[in-house]
């Protein structure tokens, strides 16, 4: 099963920010099978061209940054299996002298593929949200915060946190992208593609 960290709904392209990026390559089936290896990082190439497209036509955008600052468990082997596909990537300090089988944090690049500016945005947008959630009580959470549209900035792209992932369904998605891009031209009547 090969999962992206991109969604469709209508014009709108929704992207998991953080370990949905890594891109893995599934062992064969059978017995003695391999562990599953890392094979990249979304995005490459062909897919930077179409996020700077898809900006450049106007179109809308939505990053999703609740596990942003994740790190991305990795086994040891895992690691060693592919390290020269995994450009900009960091692994932890203390994982130096770790055995196989051991677990080490590989940390991606922040919004990488996202000019400077718009990492700025989502910088700021994470302090605030972080300060807010930590005077509010997790029961008068919504299941999706998202960014303050400022006067002067680009209605895309837009940058959300899903603070209770489970309770924010396809449907429920596809109604939040309805209106946070309430002006733009688009239709989000059927989800295509998958996310993780």
């Amino acid at each position: 099963m090969r999962f992206t960290p991109t969604l469709r709904l209508g014009d709108v392209l929704v992207v998991l920010e953080g370990p949905a990026r890594v891109l893995w390559d599934e062992p064969a089936p059978g017995p003695g099978a391999g562990h599953w290896t890392p094979t990249g990082l979304w995005p490459d190439a062909a897919q930077r061209t179409e996020i700077r497209e898809h900006l450049d036509g106007e179109r809308p955008l939505l990053v999703l940054l609740d596990e942003a600052r994740a790190r991305v468990p990795m086994l040891r082997e895992e690691w060693r299996a592919a390290p020269c596909r995994l450009p900009n990537v960091r692994v932890g300090a203390d994982s130096g002298d770790l055995a196989d089988g051991e677990v080490i944090d590989v940390r991606l690049p922040f919004l990488d593929w996202l000019p400077e500016a718009h990492r700025e945005r989502a910088l700021r947008f994470l302090a605030e949200s972080d300060a807010a959630l930590s005077r509010t009580p997790v029961a008068f959470l919504p299941p999706l915060m998202t960014e303050e549209r400022r006067d002067g900035e680009p209605p895309s792209p837009r940058f959300a946190r899903r603070l209770l992932p489970n309770a924010l369904t396809a449907d429920r998605l596809a109604a939040a992208v309805d209106h946070l891009f309430a002006d733009a031209s688009h239709c989000c009547a059927a989800a295509t593609g998958s996310a993780r």
